[in-house]
């Protein structure tokens, strides 16, 4: 008979035990190992969350900007950030934010399972951002979810990759501009959207730059900022080396 089970006058009831669970679930142990891959030691990654429909959810008719969710992503961004000594540098823009993290052997073995993560860090960035919706009077539309997704990056390509987010960010901002002042839509790049807001006296270099740009966090600076990262490309350089420098020397 099975240890587990208790015989009775009737039946066989099964006696549980943590033990017993363990045996019984033992089998599917392999199933989670499968895809439970970790941080590469000394080896770049990016991780980007994106809102669950929140473009759309908080876009007002004729409006470049939300202030409001503007302000709740920027505190949620900047709240995430500063309490993660994991994360080197991290870009923000409309309901999109990307951090730049590294493997390293020494952490705890739960910071890095790639799954714990994503999951743990989709689910902060959302809870955050329901509390600061709150403080910043942002009416809530639906469930404000974050989903996340990770690529390993070459040391090389960490720049590209954050003038390639930045570039949506502007075209984007361009794009709302041309609808809020009734600019032609079939007016696709920068240069014109930019020439014909000016001949409506909207001067777009004089619009706040977190507008126009998004913001970044660095983990040396601890602070947000904004600038054009292609046009500064050695201004974003000349950080990403300092901040690599200062982390290296932790």
């Amino acid at each position: 008979m099975n240890p587990t089970q208790i015989k009775t006058k009737h039946k066989h009831y099964t006696n549980y035990t943590y033990p017993y669970a363990l045996q019984e679930y033992s089998d599917f142990k392999n199933y989670e190992k499968k895809y439970n891959y970790r941080l590469k030691n000394n080896v770049y990654y990016i991780i980007r969350f994106d809102g669950k429909e929140m473009t759309k959810d908080y876009k007002i008719k004729k409006q470049a900007i939300n202030v409001p969710f503007f302000n709740t992503m920027k505190e949620t961004f900047l709240q995430f950030c500063s309490h993660k000594p994991n994360i080197i540098f991290a870009y923000s823009f409309s309901d999109e934010i990307s951090i730049l993290i590294r493997g390293d052997e020494n952490e705890d073995s739960d910071h890095l399972r790639i799954e714990k993560i994503l999951s743990l860090y989709a689910s902060e960035l959302s809870l955050k951002f329901y509390v600061n919706a709150k403080k910043f009077n942002l009416k809530l539309k639906q469930d404000s979810l974050f989903d996340a997704r990770i690529i390993e990056i070459e040391d090389e390509m960490i720049l590209k990759y954050f003038t390639a987010r930045q570039a949506f960010a502007i075209i984007k901002y361009l794009s709302r501009l041309k609808t809020q002042y009734q600019i032609n839509q079939q007016f696709k790049s920068s240069k014109v959207i930019i020439r014909e807001l000016r001949n409506k006296n909207i001067y777009y270099n004089q619009l706040p730059k977190e507008y126009r740009y998004g913001f970044y966090y660095s983990a040396k600076d601890k602070i947000i900022d904004s600038f054009e990262f292609k046009r500064n490309i050695k201004r974003l350089k000349e950080l990403m080396i300092s901040i690599k420098k200062e982390e290296s020397s932790i």
